[in-house]
């Protein structure tokens, strides 16, 4: 397995794995798994979203759009340890202090893939509708986690939209990666 095959599956991970997790094994799912192990899961594989992007941030090292690729990793690699931390305290029943941290973190994170894709699209990585696209998602969950007062009321119409849209844009991601040519 080459190193593209291996960054390819690190995004489509990053994009299918959160569902997989809380939706199909977690409490909001089918219970299978309780909270805390739901959350613990859910923070090892999100590691796989900065790894892809640092990979790719490897492979356009030199080239146009690179220092705006590395502006968005670090963002990343700020914002991942925040998210790790609300999902440690929503994985202990604080959801209070889980959600008010989260929307620091994941926000954060949306934001350092915002830019990211700004580097792809400058470097031509990726083809340019797919990088319009991750912008396009990861601009709409920055503000939706970042700055939207989420309810009971909105919650499935604010977040079913940026949780398929990330999943779709980060699957493609990896698609195209594998298929690549070098």
């Amino acid at each position: 397995m080459n190193a593209k095959t291996v960054n390819g599956i690190l995004f489509i991970i990053a994009g299918i794995a959160p569902l997989v997790i809380y939706l199909g094994l977690g409490p909001d799912g089918t219970g299978i798994l309780e909270a805390n192990l739901t959350e613990k899961l859910a923070t090892w594989i999100a590691f796989s979203a900065p790894i892809a992007i640092m990979m790719t941030r490897d492979a356009i090292k030199g080239g146009e759009g690179y220092g705006i690729v590395n502006a968005g990793f670090l963002i990343m690699i700020i914002a991942l340890p925040v998210g790790i931390v609300a999902d440690a305290f929503n994985g202990s029943s604080m959801t209070d202090y889980g959600e008010i941290i989260g929307e620091f973190g994941w926000s954060s994170l949306f934001l350092g893939l915002f830019v990211s894709g700004i580097g792809y699209y400058v470097n031509k990585f990726f083809p340019i509708w797919l990088c319009a696209l991750l912008c396009v998602v990861t601009a709409y969950g920055f503000v939706v986690l970042g700055f939207v007062d989420v309810t009971p009321d909105n919650e499935d119409a604010l977040f079913i939209p940026m949780w398929l849209g990330f999943t779709l844009t980060v699957v493609l991601l990896g698609i195209f990666r594998m298929r690549k040519e070098s």
